[in-house]
């Protein structure tokens, strides 16, 4: 419920941060680039020599949020012809769904622009531009109906929550590039609350139509 009400709340968001971060070009120019990039990269290189990066950060994002939900891990491999393998004691949904709905390594170049100088932001932009669009095609060569981690948790279900955190964390992004980090945690603050009139508005129409519905049985 939460999800789907999110999905339309972050969406509208989402595009206001994007229209926004006109007003810094510099930033945007940046990001785009080494967006770009990438996906030259990917085409004219990575995607003929196999998967090993996307299968590791694959399996390093299962294994980062086992750690979180104090699951043991007993055994973690990736190779490039094999594919990866993670075996944990125990599991849930969040850890099985974890590499599509936490883009990790784009987060990993938000967090440095939090700790280097100022000066690096043209640099970090650029390396966020990379490492989202290696997020972003990684999820769209391991989102299908064969995929296990899916498999378990429904496909229906991980498709909703999926679609959620990514927009999410692309408005989060998009929020950064605005050059200021008030602007990371209102977005997250606008979108809690955006969420939550939007299911309130759901749920008073669910509740209007019982009542109609109600009515016309007793009236007849």
């Amino acid at each position: 419920m939460i999800a789907l009400a999110g999905i339309p709340a972050f969406s509208r968001l989402l595009l206001e941060k994007a229209y926004s971060s006109i007003n810094h070009p510099s930033a945007l120019i940046a990001f785009i680039s080494g967006f770009i990039l990438y996906t030259l990269l990917w085409f004219l290189y990575f995607s003929k020599r196999g998967h090993f990066w996307s299968t590791l950060e694959h399996e390093l994002t299962h294994a980062l949020f086992a750690l979180l939900f104090l699951k043991k891990i007993h055994t973690i491999s990736a190779s490039r012809q094999k594919g990866g393998v993670i075996r944990i004691e125990g599991g849930n949904t969040v850890i099985a769904l974890a590499p599509y709905i936490f883009p990790l390594t784009p987060l990993i170049m938000m967090i440095f622009l939090f700790l280097l100088p100022d000066n690096f932001e043209g640099y970090i932009f650029f390396l966020l531009g990379l490492a989202y669009q290696f997020h972003l095609i990684n999820l769209l060569v391991e989102f299908h109906s064969g995929q296990s981690d899916l498999q378990k948790s429904g496909y229906v279900f991980s498709s909703i929550l999926i679609l959620f955190f990514n927009l999410l964390f692309l408005g989060l992004i998009f929020a950064v590039l605005d050059g200021e980090f008030r602007s990371f945690y209102q977005f997250i603050w606008d979108g809690c609350t955006l969420t939550l009139n939007y299911m309130f508005l759901v749920i008073n129409w669910i509740i209007h139509e019982i009542r109609i519905l109600s009515t016309g049985s007793m009236d007849s």
